[in-house]
């Protein structure tokens, strides 16, 4: 179960460098089905959060929320797996409008991710950070000054100065420059 789980991550993430994602949803889903029939949690758990990844990746949030809620319940087997859960199922709640639940699930994620996984933790933070923003809150500092993130959240911690101080203008200013 586990080297298949491996070999669908890496079949996955093949055609994610490729470009051409699209193309193997049909394979993940029957991957799914058997695993489901097999009873394999682990390869349950990594072939959907695959299909999430390929169907946020195309901008499909419904089709993803259709998966995400049809797709039977397990007890999380891996860590990794069960953050990836988290962080898309985050980004779907965001989407969908439903703030309090998408921060939950995104502060989670980051709270459970490993300290090596920087880049996932900093994605998290970045979601997150919109997330409390819609929701009318405004981040500690200390969201921003997590080491080795400084850098990456630095656009975000001046969005959130500027929410802070109420200055429109100033906010404008910062998502011109910050855009890409």
């Amino acid at each position: 179960d586990v080297i298949a789980s491996r070999l669908y991550f890496y079949y996955s993430y093949s055609y994610e460098l490729t470009g051409d994602l699209a193309e193997i949803r049909g394979n993940l889903l029957a991957l799914h089905r058997i695993a489901t029939l097999r009873h394999d949690e682990l390869g349950q758990e990594t072939l959907l959060n695959l299909l999430l990844r390929n169907y946020l990746h195309y901008n499909l949030y419904d089709q993803a929320e259709k998966l995400r809620s049809k797709a039977p319940r397990f007890e999380a087997h891996s860590n990794q797996q069960f953050c990836r859960y988290l962080f898309y199922l985050g980004k779907i709640r965001t989407i969908q409008l439903e703030y309090t639940d998408a921060k939950e699930s995104l502060l989670q994620a980051a709270r459970k991710a490993p300290v090596a996984a920087r880049g996932f933790r900093i994605q998290c933070n970045k979601w997150a950070v919109i997330v409390r923003l819609l929701l009318g809150e405004i981040p500690e500092r200390t969201v921003f000054m997590q080491r080795g993130m400084e850098k990456a959240l630095r656009p975000y911690f001046e969005l959130t100065n500027a929410v802070r101080i109420g200055d429109l203008e100033l906010f404008r200013n910062i998502a011109d420059k910050f855009a890409t």
